[in-house]
């Protein structure tokens, strides 16, 4: 989670390079259709001046609702588990 501002609170959401993955998330994604590029990870985590300059760059921009969002409800699952009852015979 990234806190851009006191009233605005940012979830990242990092996609694979599988299209259905960037589809579902463009769904649900805030920024519209914007793309951010980070050049990889260093020993697992991310260089720290990229995620800088993301942050700021995000903590000024105006957030416009999609029309296609605003009349499509969608939801994202990060887990869906499936319990069925077995019935004893």
């Amino acid at each position: 989670i990234l806190f851009s501002g006191k009233k605005r609170r940012l979830t990242i959401i990092e996609c694979g390079c599988d299209i259905n993955t960037m589809i579902d998330l463009a769904k649900v994604a805030d920024l519209g259709a914007k793309l951010f590029y980070l050049s990889g990870m260093v020993h697992g985590e991310y260089q720290k001046q990229e995620v800088h300059n993301l942050g700021r760059f995000i903590s000024v921009m105006k957030f416009r609702p999609l029309t296609w969002q605003t009349s499509h409800p969608y939801v994202l699952a990060d887990r869906c588990v499936l319990f069925s009852v077995l019935q004893s015979q």
